[in-house]
């Protein structure tokens, strides 16, 4: 029998490589391929691949032979048109390539990424409160990294470039699914604050105060240095008051001794400092409450509790805000108060008559109307008519 293996058959390739004309996600309408490292291959790269004896995800290596430059990606959709691929320009301006260039596209495997450092072009960097949070959800739409490379990351309406310092176990690995510490390098551009001009006035203040004579901190206020520091001080201008303990004994103070810390916030998350429990605030009054409570029923059908004072009195709400909208009405007939005194166009001051109702409204027009004048009888009569056909 001839030496034929019909059980077996001969293993798949498992090496792809194919030449590419590569195009920008903008020249191509594929603005979202910018937020990662996801390109676009054609059709026949899928039929390819799905011969082969590759692993997943795939990952593959772009190489410009023009250039000598090179980087990995993933792949994200195979819809490109065949014999062009996609590609965010960002890496692109990593490989140094134009539109249309000539690129060699080649599937690899690489390992998982233990270990990454990056380090931000920019000092603007440094005024995101949380960058390791914003730059690892950044991360979720990239599937591999390469050392040398300078990703783009938008946040809040700005791109932030980081520059890929340094890759473990290898130059080049995979980050999906995987435990990575990520680690920041000093941003381009950014100089540590001056350590010499610290250290002097450092050693300048301990050296004035090394010629200081020694005394007791518990030695009376009479017996001591002014230029000494003192535990107990005067007490300051701004100086708030609040529970203090003063020769062992604790002091509090009374409720209309609190102030509120100056620039409080009218609400949460308002500009200003945030109320907590730390910050003494007095608590609003009765009045306070009556006004701002309302007249509805609550949601478990239950009766609502009546409003009470420090003393435990019920409180008559209707005599409250009686009082307030009067108060209301008064601060607002004073603010539309007309002028009694005029001048006139020589300097002189004249006084204004302007004559009022018997309550205080607006002037009585003295005038009498059309209405009021010919047809006085009637509209007295109460009748719009007074015709023969009014008889019937």
């Amino acid at each position: 029998m001839m030496g034929w293996n019909f059980m077996g058959s001969a293993p798949r390739p498992t090496r792809f490589e194919e030449q590419y004309h590569c195009y920008s996600a903008a020249y191509a309408d594929k603005s979202h391929l910018e937020q990662g490292d996801k390109i676009l291959l054609p059709p026949s790269a899928f039929d390819i691949l799905a011969r082969l004896q590759v692993d997943y995800p795939m990952l593959f290596n772009l190489q410009s032979e023009d250039k000598g430059t090179m980087t990995h990606c993933g792949v994200l959709e195979f819809t490109a048109e065949e014999g062009s691929c996609v590609i965010p320009f960002w890496m692109m301006q990593n490989l140094l390539i134009e539109e249309g260039s000539l690129l060699t596209v080649t599937n690899v495997s690489l390992p998982k990424a233990n270990y990454v450092k990056f380090q931000a072009q920019h000092v603007d960097f440094l005024e995101i409160s949380n960058p390791r949070a914003v730059l690892e959800h950044a991360l979720r739409n990239f599937s591999c990294i390469t050392k040398g490379d300078v990703i783009c990351v938008p946040y809040n309406s700005k791109n932030y470039h980081f520059e890929i310092k340094e890759v473990r176990p290898q130059d080049a690995a995979c980050i999906i699914e995987t435990d990575c510490n990520v680690d920041f390098d000093a941003p381009v551009g950014y100089k540590e604050p001056n350590s010499e001009a610290s250290s002097g006035m450092g050693s300048s203040a301990n050296s004035a105060l090394a010629n200081l004579p020694k005394q007791s901190a518990y030695a009376p206020p009479e017996q001591r240095s002014s230029a000494c520091p003192s535990p107990t001080g005067a007490k300051k201008d701004g100086d708030r008051g609040g529970t203090k303990i003063v020769d062992g004994k604790i002091i509090r103070a009374d409720e209309k001794d609190i102030k509120p810390p100056e620039h409080l916030a009218s609400q949460t998350g308002a500009t200003g400092v945030q109320p907590n429990a730390a910050i003494p605030i007095q608590s609003p009054t009765i009045d306070y409450w009556a006004l701002s409570a309302g007249d509805g029923a609550r949601l478990d059908g239950k009766t609502p509790t009546s409003l009470k004072d420090k003393t435990g009195a019920e409180v008559d709400l209707r005599k409250i805000r009686a009082e307030a909208a009067a108060r209301r009405a008064a601060e607002q007939a004073k603010s539309i108060s007309l002028p009694t005194v005029g001048k006139t166009i020589k300097g002189e001051e004249v006084k204004v008559e302007t004559p009022m109702n018997g309550e205080g409204g607006p002037p009585v027009r003295k005038n009498k109307s059309r209405v009021g004048g010919k047809f006085s009888k009637l509209k007295s009569s109460g009748a719009a008519f007074q015709g023969g056909s009014n008889q019937f």
